[in-house]
């Protein structure tokens, strides 16, 4: 049984047909959101300004949230929300935001990223954009996204959640490599020549496997640096250390114990921890190991 069966066992919510990528490689030019949105509009919540990207805003059919990972953006995901908006676009609505201190999204405290206020962020955005709802939900988390949807899920401050997704994040690995993280963001470029220098870079350093991926994520990473000549990190992760642990600690229970059918997607390179080992042979959720990915699966493999 393939990834595209196992994400959910309810026959009703259609999944997407397999289709290949096209990349030529050569282009690195950015690529412009719309190619994979309907809309981008900013959300307003509490003390941030929300910027949203979506598709099937006016349907009525099941609803995918996607969670970014650290350092990345709502873009992440933007051939993996068209994938799965075109498999059925009279029904799905997909909805991609940059979270709090990511992409355009702006407001205060936006280097707080502790795990309350994360969490607190996706529940009360997903409530100002579907106040009400009694839609079927699906929420997708990459990494530290993973974690903040996993604990949300689980907390059922989301309503009539069908599925949570997890994205190549499991706790004992993620846990066991959070000493070497700094050392790793540190061995990164700080900054850019230009757009097209950063996109190129991240398919050469295997970052990102998708050229046209890349083409459309990599410039909602970046903000110009002060002599408007080289481009640098919208997000600085090294701060954010004092939250990392909390992230994932306790993460494999969170999610083993939410109460929606669940599936784990892994890149491969990564293994279960005691706790998720022994809830897969109970078949308490599905897993999906993709071993020509990297760490951002839904980039690399999007039709998957």
């Amino acid at each position: 049984m393939d990834l595209r069966q196992t994400i959910f066992k309810a026959q009703h919510i259609k999944l997407p047909p397999l289709e290949q990528s096209e990349t030529d490689g050569k282009d690195w030019s950015p690529l412009p959101w719309s190619l994979y949105f309907e809309t981008q509009r900013t959300v307003s919540v509490s003390d941030t300004n929300f910027n949203v990207y979506a598709s099937g805003t006016d349907n009525s059919g099941p609803i995918f949230v996607l969670h970014h990972g650290a350092g990345h953006s709502g873009l992440t995901f933007g051939l993996t929300s068209k994938h799965i908006y075109n498999s059925d676009p009279q029904s799905y609505t997909v909805v991609a935001p940059d979270f709090r201190g990511h992409g355009a999204t702006t407001g205060n405290n936006q280097n707080d990223l502790s795990l309350d206020r994360m969490v607190d962020d996706l529940v009360g955005l997903f409530d100002a954009l579907f106040p009400n709802n009694r839609r079927e939900v699906v929420v997708v988390g990459h990494s530290m996204g993973g974690a903040i949807a996993a604990h949300a899920v689980s907390s059922k401050r989301i309503q009539n959640v069908r599925g949570l997704v997890l994205i190549d994040i499991v706790e004992g690995s993620a846990m066991d490599s959070l000493p070497s993280i700094p050392m790793f963001i540190n061995a990164r470029p700080q900054t850019f020549e230009s757009v097209e220098s950063a996109i190129r870079w991240h398919i050469e350093s295997n970052s990102i496997q998708n050229h046209e991926s890349a083409r459309l994520s990599v410039p909602s990473l970046l903000v110009p640096i002060n002599d408007g000549k080289r481009m640098t990190w919208r997000t600085q992760l090294l701060p954010t250390e004092k939250y990392w642990k909390e992230w994932y600690s306790g993460l494999s229970k969170t999610f083993v114990s939410a109460p929606t059918a669940k599936l784990l997607v892994l890149a491969g390179t990564d293994r279960l921890d005691k706790e998720l080992l022994i809830a897969q042979m109970q078949g308490k959720f599905q897993l999906e190991v993709l071993p020509l990915a990297g760490h951002t699966v839904q980039e690399d493999l999007p039709d998957r």
